[in-house]
């Protein structure tokens, strides 16, 4: 543990908020980024190993930046229009880069479209970060949300709302060969009866022997990998009652798959593998419901991998508005590092926490600027004293790009006051939730097999929620869509709803601006 540079005093100089405990701190000067680079479309961040470059998803493509000097971030290379030559390219709505060592994992789409798109891995040689050199590519016949890349092996996400499943691939020879294919409905049929929409495979994670899997409703799973021609989920954190989640009609799907709770959507952990952090993302589309509209960060200790423990949660800086409307402040995607997390919140700004004690998380920097920036993710940059942010811009805005920031306590000067502590700070309960749906019990764990089920086709096994509904318009309140001619190929039409629910606001807002 390195050592920590946050001073306390009696006067609290960050303002206080949902956060739980809030760490004082004296900063020398005022808190502010380090410096900016433009990429047009940026969406998710990840950095190389040794925190000099960082590389930017953003829609057509992506971005290789020089952050060896923070403060002068400089984009090396950009590659867009890939796969522009095959057969329903270029390939489009990259939202995911991951780095492993010397080689780049560059997936998409990262969610349906009305257009058939190209769908695919791509893996790149980027030794040479100013001239990456493409190695492989793996066409897929379903859009690929998230991913990750480790130890030479690709991991992706099957975003069809029928299987919801992890692809394997060992990627070791510079080439894709499946390893595996795996989801919750081989660990438990029972899942196969609720609607992809609600039980959808939003984001995974892999460190060492084990994956973590982000099920939105359905909850996280925690996977053992070891064999990766066999997984094997070891326990599930949280989630609905499927029984419960199988009976919802379509008319219910908004209130439970958008809002508060569940809506696991991204997951991570330390460097031990020892907690484990779960974003949910939500936004307030019920306005006439108690509880709030933005989610946060759950907080949990997995040193004993088949007994989890809810720890506690860090909260969303609150908001007057937490609707799509609004400047929402959900929690999206995030990073830990060395007893630190950082975090981002869409137009809430971005967020350091001193989480050495886990179980009380401390907040020692917030920097916000809503008019200007609504961030994707945050993530560290290897061991060096920053942390990278990819800032989509924001409203309809896209020329965002990544931003750098000082891993310090701090105190912004001015900040925005649209924040606010949000009226309802209490943390969902089981008792919040209607009558139709019930939580279960906070873990399961399972010593079983895995079923082995096949399923080699991709037809739903329930209506999409979304079939009945009619064209969509270009805004954010804009009619939920997904009839039959939305599909691509045997994919069920996710339309705008769903896509929202499922595959996050960010992509689905981005999608529209840049593919219709």
């Amino acid at each position: 543990m390195r050592r920590r540079d946050v001073l306390r005093t009696g006067a609290g100089v960050l303002a206080a908020s949902a956060v739980g405990s809030v760490a004082t701190a004296l900063p020398t000067e005022s808190y502010a980024p380090l410096g900016s680079a433009t990429v047009d479309g940026t969406q998710e961040v990840t950095v190389s190993d040794d925190g000099k470059t960082a590389y930017v998803a953003a829609g057509s493509g992506f971005a290789a930046v020089d952050v060896t000097d923070p403060a002068s971030p400089t984009v090396v290379s950009e590659q867009r229009d890939l796969l522009a030559d095959a057969e329903n390219g270029p390939m489009k709505m990259v939202a995911d880069v991951k780095a492993d060592g010397d080689r780049l994992l560059v997936v998409g789409p990262n969610g349906p479209s009305r257009d058939k798109l190209v769908k695919a891995a791509l893996l790149y040689d980027v030794s040479d970060p100013a001239n990456p050199e493409q190695l492989a590519v793996q066409k897929v016949d379903h859009p690929i949300h998230n991913s990750f890349l480790a130890d030479g092996h690709a991991y992706l996400t099957r975003s069809d709302f029928d299987r919801e499943t992890m692809r394997i691939f060992d990627v070791s020879e510079d080439s894709f060969s499946e390893v595996s294919e795996f989801g919750i409905i081989d660990h438990d049929e029972k899942w196969q009866d609720v609607h992809g929409w609600l039980r959808s495979l939003h984001d995974l994670y892999v460190q060492g022997d084990y994956a973590y899997f982000a099920n939105w409703e359905a909850g996280t799973f925690i996977v053992d990998i070891s064999d990766k021609a066999n997984p094997e989920v070891v326990s599930r954190l949280g989630g609905l009652d499927a029984a419960k989640l199988s009976q919802l009609k379509q008319e219910d799907f908004s209130r439970i798959g958008i809002q508060p709770a569940g809506n696991n959507h991204y997951v991570t952990v330390d460097d031990d593998a020892e907690t484990l952090y779960i974003g949910a993302e939500s936004w307030d589309m019920h306005p006439d419901d108690e509880t709030r509209g933005a989610s946060g960060i759950d907080v949990w200790d997995i040193s004993d991998k088949t007994n989890p423990e809810e720890l506690t949660t860090i909260r969303a800086p609150g908001s007057a508005d937490e609707s799509f409307q609004g400047k929402f402040t959900t929690s999206h995607n995030f990073d830990v590092r060395d007893g630190r997390l950082y975090t981002s919140w869409y137009y809430g700004g971005v967020m350091i926490h001193d989480v050495s004690d886990p179980a009380s998380p401390e907040r020692i920097t917030w920097w916000r600027d809503p008019e200007s920036t609504q961030f994707w993710g945050a993530k560290a940059a290897g061991d060096r004293d920053f942390f990278v942010a990819g800032n989509m811009g924001p409203g309809q805005d896209t020329t965002g790009g990544l931003m750098t920031f000082p891993d310090t306590a701090g105190e912004m000067a001015d900040p925005p006051g649209v924040f606010t502590a949000p009226s309802n700070t209490s943390i969902v309960t089981e008792s919040d939730w209607p009558d139709y749906v019930s939580k279960e019990s906070q873990t399961t764990t399972t010593t079983a097999q895995p079923t082995t089920t096949e399923q080699t086709t991709a037809q739903p096994t329930t209506s999409d929620p979304t079939e009945t509904t009619t064209t969509q318009a270009d805004t954010d309140t804009a009619t939920p869509t997904g009839t039959a001619a939305d599909s691509e190929g045997s994919t069920p039409g996710f339309g705008i709803l769903a896509t929202v629910a499922g595959l996050g606001l960010g992509a689905a807002r981005f999608r529209r601006r840049r593919d219709d």
